[in-house]
């Protein structure tokens, strides 16, 4: 899975970028609220930027940027909610204005 698009770096349009999640984590953390223990999620994932496909594909460590993101994830057990996290981060980077354009690529 991947996301490929138009996408502007340091000035320079690369119009095939794509863009990997290569790392994909969520935490429940408990806090005390007002007496109640209130369970809170947050997930984070980090995106590799390829020029295109095929520069990931002949050398995944020659990716030009990298960026952290982090989202609530849902455990639900419904459509939306049954996805993996890794689907839930590509789902949550589609959300973002600079990468709302993008299209889903399967990998190889």
């Amino acid at each position: 899975m991947a996301l490929t698009g138009e996408l502007t770096y340091q000035g320079i349009t690369i119009s095939e970028a794509h863009a990997v999640v290569i790392r994909a984590n969520h935490d429940a953390n408990y806090n005390t609220v007002d007496g109640s223990i209130v369970k809170s999620l947050s997930a984070q994932y980090l995106v590799k930027f390829y020029k295109d496909k095929a520069v990931y594909e002949a050398d995944p460590n020659n990716n030009y940027d990298q960026k952290e993101f982090i989202f609530t994830p849902s455990v639900a057990n419904s459509t939306a909610g049954g996805q993996n996290i890794m689907r839930q981060a590509y789902n949550n980077m589609k959300t973002l204005s600079d990468y709302s354009s993008m299209t889903d690529v399967l990998e190889s």
